[in-house]
């Protein structure tokens, strides 16, 4: 057996680096004509892929063979450069400790030379493994904190009571919308949008700054209002408006005209409503793109409460869905529109 200067040098390393599980090169070289036999033994700690690469110059052909303990072959191969041998030590062999294999290099004495490399590459420990795979996919970043606007925020010492009230419709409607429990699916698209609004307004009152000037605050005077009539259509005990609707057909027709002199003004109120913000009546709310659809939204609910009763059933009426979903939501926004109107110092 012959050893070259490189290879002992480089086996040599082999016993430091098997300890931590990295790759070994043993530097190989064959003279022209020369025959040659490297055997290279080494220690397997853990489990895992056992991978043995060759690469070499020159156009002798190589023979590789690898024994485990007993010398029983484990693989054979031989060729041309390069040449690759996969194995793998399973974790039921290293019961009894780490377990010694055995890389044999043959060239047969043919013409021309071969210089090149034998790397040698062992399994890491669990440890080495797991870090690598923590590199390879570290954990997804941590979400960015919540806006502010979707958290409580309390009362500041030595506020008003008028402030005092902003604080409280704010955090009122902001724990009716932001996860209730019951979440519904807004499909007016206006909730979350107030609820930053009115957030801005309660934060810059609460920093000294100036309430909504006197055209908005007029407005949500005006809205508080319908919101409340509209409400009271909802839970009115009068006959003549929570029915039931009369079966005689002359007593249905009194009941329908008396019914609509006070339905129809409560459908004038939220048309005045929805014309005044159009018509310019507050100028500082018109990029306001959630108020024109809270405006519908309220026209929708006064629909359904109306027309529940007078067609006869929730089944038969429309926006059931809608007004069950929205109605709780619109009242908590009632009381920040009554809350925002108020002269707050």
């Amino acid at each position: 057996m012959r050893w070259t200067a490189a290879a002992l040098l480089l086996a040599a390393c082999l016993a430091a680096s098997v300890v931590r599980g990295a790759s070994s090169e043993y530097g190989i070289t064959v003279r022209d004509g020369q025959a040659a036999t490297f055997e290279l033994p080494f220690t397997i700690e853990y489990a895992g892929a056992v991978t043995l690469e060759a690469e070499w110059t020159g156009p002798r052909l190589l023979f590789f063979g690898v024994e485990g303990p007993g010398r029983v072959s484990l693989a054979r191969r031989s060729g041309p450069s390069p040449q690759r041998l996969d194995l793998r030590l399973e974790a039921a062999s290293l019961a009894r400790g780490p377990v010694e294999w055995k890389l044999t290099v043959k060239a047969l004495p043919t013409r021309g030379e071969a210089t090149g490399v034998i790397r040698i590459t062992l399994p890491d420990s669990p440890e080495v493994v797991a870090r690598r795979e923590a590199l390879l996919h570290p954990p997804p970043p941590p979400p960015p904190p919540p806006p502010a606007w979707s958290l409580p925020r309390a009362v500041p010492v030595g506020a008003s009571p008028d402030l005092a009230k902003v604080f409280a419709a704010v955090e009122s409607y902001r724990a009716a919308v932001v996860a209730p429990k019951d979440a519904r699916i807004d499909d007016c698209k206006w909730q979350i949008p107030f609820l930053v609004y009115a957030a801005a307004v309660r934060d810059r009152l609460a920093g000294g700054g100036p309430r909504p000037d006197l055209p908005a605050g007029r407005y949500f005077r005006r809205i508080a209002e319908a919101i409340r009539v509209v409400d009271g259509l909802r839970a009115s005990k009068d006959p003549v408006l929570a029915g039931p609707v009369p079966e005689d057909r002359d007593a249905r027709r009194a009941w329908l005209i008396a019914r609509y002199e006070q339905v129809r003004p409560i459908e004038r109120m939220l048309d005045e409503v929805a014309e005044q913000l159009r018509s310019g009546h507050a100028p500082s709310l018109e990029d306001e793109a959630w108020l024109p659809r809270f405006n519908a939204c309220l026209t929708a609910c006064e629909r359904y409460f109306d027309e529940r009763v007078r067609l006869g059933g929730e089944a038969v009426a429309p926006n059931e869905e809608l007004a069950a979903a929205q109605w709780d939501r619109i009242l908590a926004a009632g009381r920040v529109f009554d809350a925002l109107r108020s002269p707050v110092p």
